[in-house]
């Protein structure tokens, strides 16, 4: 091979060194920009950070299934608690917190005693309605703790909800037996955190 002949051979390989690299063989350049997503398909909750009887994120909540725990004052002594809550069903739906769970609520705090017991979740419309109470004067009253769950209630979010979508949510009326059993229930305000789809 000749001085001039591996001239033009080395020359011709720098050539198609450098197209390859150009024309993005390296998966660099002709990358498809991921489209900006729409849809939610989760639902983020942001817990409120005053009230007396306030529903807070339970743990057990997935990206789509939101988990809401009804916690209470420190301190306090009750029997039971019923309540009324509202939520934007164009947007999200009522369901049980777990699976297992018979009633579209959960509390496992009360001694709820034999059947029938006073236990009820009923949704209408918008609307959820849970009641659960003890039975009686004779059982002692519960002493809220810090992690004491007077009810836990759950969300799912519907299909083709826009991201950034405000999600309403809020505490119509409720009312908890503060004592022994011996006193009418009392009205307690529910402070609701805030809910987006995202």
């Amino acid at each position: 091979m000749t001085t001039t002949t591996r001239i033009k051979w080395t020359l011709s390989a720098l050539t198609l060194v450098s197209l390859a690299a150009c024309s993005g063989g390296g998966g660099g350049g002709n990358t498809t920009p991921t489209p900006t997503k729409t849809i939610a398909d989760r639902l983020d909750y942001t817990n409120p950070t005053s009230g007396t009887f306030m529903l807070v994120k339970d743990p057990a909540s997935t990206s789509t299934h939101l988990v809401l725990n009804l916690m209470g004052p420190v301190g306090t002594t009750t029997t039971g608690v019923g309540f009324y809550l509202s939520a934007d069903t164009t947007k999200v739906t009522w369901s049980k917190p777990a699976s297992s769970d018979a009633l579209l609520a959960h509390s496992g705090l009360f001694d709820l005693g034999t059947t029938p017991q006073l236990a009820a979740a009923k949704a209408t419309g918008d609307q959820l309605q849970v009641g659960y109470y003890q039975k009686g004067t004779t059982k002692p009253a519960v002493t809220l703790s810090a992690t004491s769950i007077l009810a836990s209630v759950a969300l799912d979010l519907k299909a083709n909800v826009p991201v950034g979508t405000a999600v309403a949510l809020s505490g119509i009326t409720g009312k908890a037996v503060l004592n022994n059993g011996t006193a009418a229930p009392t009205t307690i305000t529910i402070t609701p955190g805030t809910i987006t789809a995202n």
